[in-house]
């Protein structure tokens, strides 16, 4: 399994009628509007999940603060977690880092059909929705929910239009102020758009994986609904970091059930093809592994943000400056090293 992987602040200019839809740049980087929502992100944002606790580990309430901070001070203004993620641990660990922290922050998080390898899920009747909402915002010590998804989709019967309802109901009551889905088909997210507007939508892209989905993000963006991508940087596979260095923070995420498919034996060869060659790539820009893997997705049709997750304060700074990074001088050669990768075996 691969992780599922992100507004409110002092600059919410969304009393703004003409600033519906466009960018706007605050401080050090630029701002997009969720859907039609009051909600405005970062193009970068901060996954969660890395800020634990993982099996074995007591919660580091201190690095997360230290993390969110170098997210604020590089202009990221968001986060994304889900009460799936580490049995609803990830989010108390946020939210109490939250609570340490001056000034506004937004959360993104999730409510989970059920059982994962990453934790359990409330489940996706009215009632379970309504519940897990409420106590996502007591782990989070928050009165609102910038961004509420639906985690992936329910496999035991409950209907859409009754868990869509659900999360429409949510919205109409203040709790939360933007709704999406997370890994679902475009034939649902449409027929949930029928019902009542997506704000928005979650689902992985980077160089070597999920490259099927920019056919989705592009027709999200002509229905538009905002797209927010995990796994950016293959989970730390993307980076300048070494292949020891990258197996052993996939060490960690082993021991509790996941397994990067793109890194087994047969696989891995091809995947590291895709980094190899993109190393050149990166030097000639000026950038960091990360910062081109990044920059790419944004410049896809319909993405309105990527997210990127890490324990270190550094790494949030370099994942940041990749939203003031041109690549379109590189596209067409990175677009030529994709097919290297082991999707395309």
């Amino acid at each position: 399994m691969r992780l599922f992987d992100s507004g409110r602040g002092t600059f919410d200019c969304s009393h703004v009628p003409e600033l519906a839809g466009s960018v706007v740049s605050i401080g050090v980087m630029d701002i997009q509007r969720v859907g039609q929502s009051d909600v405005l992100i970062s193009r970068v944002g901060l996954g969660g999940v890395e800020l634990g606790p993982f099996v074995g580990d007591e919660p580091d309430v201190s690095q997360a603060v230290a993390v969110i901070k170098a997210a604020l001070a590089s202009g990221i203004n968001w986060l994304d977690t889900s009460e799936n993620y580490l049995h609803t641990q990830n989010e108390s660990v946020i939210g109490a880092a939250l609570a340490r922290i001056d000034g506004e922050f937004l959360v993104s998080t999730k409510v989970a059909p059920g059982a994962a390898i990453s934790g359990g899920g409330s489940g996706f009747r009215r009632d379970q929705v309504h519940a897990a909402c409420r106590d996502s915002l007591s782990r989070l010590r928050r009165e609102q929910i910038d961004l509420y998804f639906l985690h992936w989709p329910d496999d035991t019967g409950v209907p859409l239009e009754e868990t869509w309802g659900a999360m429409t109901e949510l919205a109409e009551e203040g709790l939360v102020r933007a709704i999406g889905l997370s890994n679902y088909s475009i034939d649902d997210v449409e027929r949930c758009h029928a019902q009542r507007r997506v704000d928005v939508i979650q689902d992985g892209l980077n160089l070597i994986d999920y490259l099927d989905n920019r056919q989705l993000f592009a027709r999200c963006g002509e229905l538009g609904i905002a797209v927010t991508v995990y796994d950016s940087l293959s989970s730390a596979v993307l980076t300048d970091g070494t292949r020891e260095e990258v197996f052993t923070v996939w060490d960690v995420f082993s021991a509790n059930g996941w397994r990067h498919p793109l890194l087994a034996p047969d696989k891995v060869e091809r995947t590291y093809a895709v980094v190899e060659e993109l190393r050149p790539i990166a030097k000639r820009l000026g950038a960091t592994f990360a910062q081109v893997a990044i920059a790419w997705i944004l410049y896809q049709p319909g993405v309105t943000a990527a997210l990127a997750g890490t324990r270190s304060a550094g790494r949030v700074r370099e994942n940041g400056r990749a939203a003031d990074l041109d690549v379109a001088p590189a596209l067409e050669d990175i677009e030529r090293l994709i097919p290297l990768g082991p999707a395309f075996v």
